[in-house]
């Protein structure tokens, strides 16, 4: 059995020709194939990532409007609200990042909504005595734990700007006012 040999591809990454001082330029594969599939790849990594970091967050979100839903009276607070209303802005995220033809600046915008919403959803469950009706600081830590955990390793994020959300969750957070 003859086999054809397999012609040899150039898998070193080269600088690409632009201007140096500009982010959106970044090392190239010399063969154009092979950075078209390298660019598909990791558009369909982050998505992925992207609709793991949504799916905690519908999963979140739900939980927490059903256990307000069933344990709670008849009073109504912000947070009350606001759990079924981050329910359906997740969801509507969630099926937007699931097209199959999305663009790397479509799914840039998708994970920056998301984290907004996860700043608004994560100061919504702060223990505020007057928009969630907590009474001590340890009623809605662990919502902000996994917050910030879905920032930093769920959402295809810059780490600047997971580090910039963890510090807001941070300063919002009644606990860290008491103490300064």
């Amino acid at each position: 059995m003859d086999e054809m040999p397999f012609q040899k591809v150039k898998t070193r990454r080269r600088r690409s020709h632009c201007p140096p001082g500009v982010i959106a330029c970044e090392d190239e594969f010399d063969c154009k194939e092979l950075e078209s599939l390298f660019h598909n790849y990791n558009l369909k990594l982050d998505q992925t990532c992207t609709l793991k970091a949504l799916s905690v967050l519908i999963l979140l979100s739900s939980s927490l409007s059903l256990l307000e839903l069933l344990l709670s009276g008849a009073s109504l607070t912000i947070a009350k609200g606001s759990y079924p209303v981050h329910f359906v802005v997740f969801i509507s995220l969630f099926i937007v990042t699931n097209v199959k033809y999305l663009q790397v600046s479509q799914l840039q915008q998708i994970a920056h909504l998301s984290l907004l919403f996860c700043f608004t959803f994560s100061v919504l469950c702060c223990p505020f005595p007057h928009v969630s009706g907590a009474a001590g600081p340890e009623q809605g830590v662990w919502q902000l734990l996994l917050l910030t955990f879905v920032a930093y390793a769920l959402l295809p994020v810059r780490t600047l700007l997971a580090v910039l959300f963890g510090l807001l969750v941070s300063l919002s957070t009644p606990s860290s006012r008491r103490r300064r």
